[in-house]
């Protein structure tokens, strides 16, 4: 809190399963796809297949870390252009 004030810029959120998360990472434009959440570029992680990709299943599965689970780091990109790649991406 000394630091900043407001939310931070990595946002989770759940789609429905794994083809969902793997159709938006192949479908967006401006964030990269990586396993690293810190940079000046927005970044897609997905923990199922990548930093918790070793884990067993069932492990992820108890701490919520789904086949649908997808990680933004917003970086410095406008806003805009970002919202309005991720509903391009979603779009089903």
């Amino acid at each position: 809190l000394r630091q900043a004030d407001g939310g931070g810029a990595v946002v989770s959120f759940e789609l429905p399963d794994r083809a969902a998360a793997v159709r938006l990472l192949k479908r967006v434009k401006i964030p990269l796809v990586a396993v690293s959440l810190g940079g000046v570029e927005s970044i897609l992680s997905y923990p199922a297949v990548m930093s918790h990709a070793a884990m067993p299943p069932e492990e992820r599965a108890a701490r919520g870390i789904t086949d649908g689970l997808v990680r933004l780091s917003v970086g410095l990109e406008s806003v805009g252009e970002l919202i309005a790649d991720l509903e391009q991406a979603l779009e089903v």
